[in-house]
């Protein structure tokens, strides 16, 4: 049977990007990166560290305040666009045949930067995401670490989306890191 590790995000549809952020913030929240939206150009994500480590908040909104589709889209501004739970990536590359002899249906596995997605649909509509990462992160290393880093390293690279090389990169730079500071 497939064992979710952990609720992943959910993800808001937002009218505005930089306002939902700053509330965000107020309530302590802290923003891991903004990239385009891989599902409409129209848009971008945010992905927020809700705390622990490995707790997220996924916006989703407009790169122009009120200017993007799928704010007006069902299912609407304010309202949550997925649930996403988190698998391991053994899990989703084995899943398929349990899946279909409970009679599941889903996506085909997709490959979208460091994540690798599944869709579903639970009994009363509700969109959820089954999501692992391509690369998978040291037991006890916080995701939202990998991914700041990550995100840097995108950033200093000129890439547009955060890629298993970029979360390749950020584990090798946290593990020098702290075998630096173990040293000292």
């Amino acid at each position: 049977m497939l064992q979710a590790q952990g609720l992943n995000y959910p993800a808001i549809i937002v009218r505005d990007m930089e306002d939902s952020i700053r509330f965000y913030q107020r309530l302590g929240l802290q923003p891991l990166y903004v990239e385009p939206n891989r599902d409409d150009p129209d848009s971008i994500v945010a992905l927020l560290s809700a705390g622990g480590g490995d707790s997220f908040v996924m916006l989703v909104g407009p790169q122009k305040p009120n200017s993007v589709r799928i704010a007006d889209a069902q299912p609407g501004v304010g309202s949550m666009q997925y649930l996403s739970f988190h698998v391991t990536l053994d899990a989703m590359n084995s899943m398929w045949d349990e899946m279909s002899r409970s009679g599941v249906q889903g996506s085909e596995q997709i490959k979208r930067g460091y994540e690798r997605l599944v869709f579903l649909e639970d009994p009363n509509g509700v969109l959820i995401t089954l999501v692992a990462w391509g690369v998978e992160p040291p037991e006890g290393m916080p995701k939202g670490l990998i991914l700041q880093v990550a995100a840097m390293l995108r950033e200093r690279a000129g890439a547009m989306f955060i890629e298993d090389e970029h979360v390749t990169s950020a584990i090798k730079e946290i593990e020098t890191a702290s075998r630096g500071a173990q040293a000292t």
